[in-house]
């Protein structure tokens, strides 16, 4: 009986069956240990599976060997993604580099390498690329990079020159609208808004798209605007306030919702490669640890978005039940396509939490950034929850005595000490606390905390 073929292997990858795609490929390499499309497709079923250490080896191996140019071009670019799952961006941009020197007519290692130099923030790099590369001349992901790249670094006319010949899309018309305000010409950007079909929709979006690039100064007046049409518009208001930096006790429903709504299908690329956040595997971890038992019955996934943490939990908890609950429509749909939950309801925090009781484990991650009082969270986390369960959550931190603050990117911050006394008082016990990087906020890392309660035996 002859052997599987390595078409096989692709098969059971495509099929999500790796361990037998990898067992064919081992099967081939150990007969042929220099096999470039045995090492490859080796290194790529690993990638694809999470074994990012292994799939780096692999490609690496794959890309040293003596094969045409344009073989070894797609291995380091493969071999890219595996370094860059690992973080290690400086590796995975030389890799790149590498391929572009063998196949430099090849437009996706230069829109990858674009991608690479925007995590680092290397924006002087990305203009010289571009400048130096005439096949991204006309393409418009590069182009839009390209603006983003002379915004940073202050070429404000020359961006919008580079923005100008764009078609209007969810990207290029708010950067657009960014670069005048830039420029001192916040009128224009007011006066474009009156020829949208729906202008306070729109502006209202665009305001958002500056606030969340650190500039919500700017996007003020643009608020102010909407406000004024729609005085009993909750979102805005909340925006305002957060620009103002008066703590409210909540962001509205409908804010949360359309602001997932809007983000959720590049939700993932953008907040696991683009801003390096983590935790989800961190609290999965952590949580495992604690629990007293590697198996539970019932998981509730507050917030649970397009599934992170659910994955993560996956992998760390053996859970019969796994319930999710979020706002937004559209991330629960992302989250369904991963068959992960066992339930999947669109409520909010306290909604869910109501409809909950004899918990194990309750979990959220970045979800209480949209809470600025969290009592009625805790105590409602307090009756969900079963003797000796767990709930496990991530805040973006502050030191303000206050215990709580509105930033004006319209997201709380909490200081976790105040947060640790008043969990106490509505009966949880503080059983893990930690200050960590959370994600990549503009040009460094903001700090988040996680901890973890649990409620006592004897409750």
């Amino acid at each position: 009986m002859s052997a599987p073929s390595l078409n096989e292997a692709l098969a059971l990858m495509h099929q999500h069956a790796f361990t037998a795609a990898a067992a064919v490929c081992r099967q081939h390499l150990a007969s042929r240990p220099r096999d470039f499309n045995a090492l490859h497709l080796l290194g790529l079923i690993q990638l694809k599976s999470g074994q990012h250490l292994a799939a780096t080896k692999s490609l690496q191996q794959a890309a040293q060997l003596p094969v045409q140019n344009r073989f070894r071009a797609q291995a380091l670019s493969n071999l890219s993604l595996a370094l860059q799952a690992r973080g290690r961006l400086k590796q995975a941009g030389e890799a790149l580099q590498q391929a572009i020197t063998l196949q430099p007519e090849e437009l996706a290692f230069h829109l990858n390498l674009l991608g690479v130099l925007e995590k680092t923030r290397d924006w002087s790099a990305i203009h010289h690329h571009l400048a130096q590369t005439p096949v991204l001349a006309h393409h418009p992901e590069a182009r839009l990079c390209h603006a983003v790249a002379l915004r940073h670094l202050t070429e404000y006319e020359q961006a919008l020159e580079k923005l100008s010949t764009l078609d209007a899309s969810i990207e290029a018309e708010p950067e657009y609208a960014l670069n005048l305000c830039l420029a001192g010409r916040v009128q224009e950007v007011l006066e474009q808004a009156q020829h949208k079909d729906t202008p306070s929709q729109w502006l209202t979006q665009v305001a958002d798209y500056i606030a969340e690039e650190g500039h919500a100064r700017l996007a003020t007046p643009l608020y102010e605007a909407v406000f004024a049409q729609e005085p009993d518009n909750a979102s805005v208001r909340h925006m305002l306030d957060a620009a103002a930096g008066r703590c409210t006790a909540a962001a509205p429903d409908d804010y949360v919702q359309a602001l997932y709504d809007q983000h959720a299908d590049a939700f993932e690329e953008r907040l696991t490669h683009r801003l390096g956040y983590n935790a989800p595997r961190l609290l999965a971890e952590q949580v495992a640890k604690l629990l007293p038992a590697p198996s539970v019955t019932t998981v509730l996934d507050l917030g649970c978005g397009t599934g992170l943490c659910g994955e993560a939990l996956l992998k760390a908890v053996n859970a019969q039940q796994m319930i999710g609950c979020d706002l937004s429509s559209k991330m629960l749909a992302h989250a369904r396509a991963k068959g992960i939950y066992t339930e999947l309801n669109r409520s909010g925090l306290i909604e869910a939490l109501a409809a909950s009781s004899h918990i194990d484990l309750i979990t959220a991650t970045d979800v209480l950034i949209y809470t600025g009082d969290l009592n009625q969270v805790l105590t409602a986390a307090y009756s969900a929850l079963m003797p000796g369960g767990l709930f496990a959550f991530t805040i973006e931190t502050t030191t303000s005595p206050a215990g709580v603050e509105l930033d004006s990117s319209g997201r709380y911050r909490h200081n976790p000490d105040k947060l640790a006394a008043q969990s106490e008082t509505v009966g949880l016990e503080v059983c893990y606390q930690e200050r960590f990087p959370l994600r990549r906020e503009h040009d460094a890392m903001l700090e988040g905390a996680l901890m973890i309660l649990r409620k006592p035996d004897a409750a």
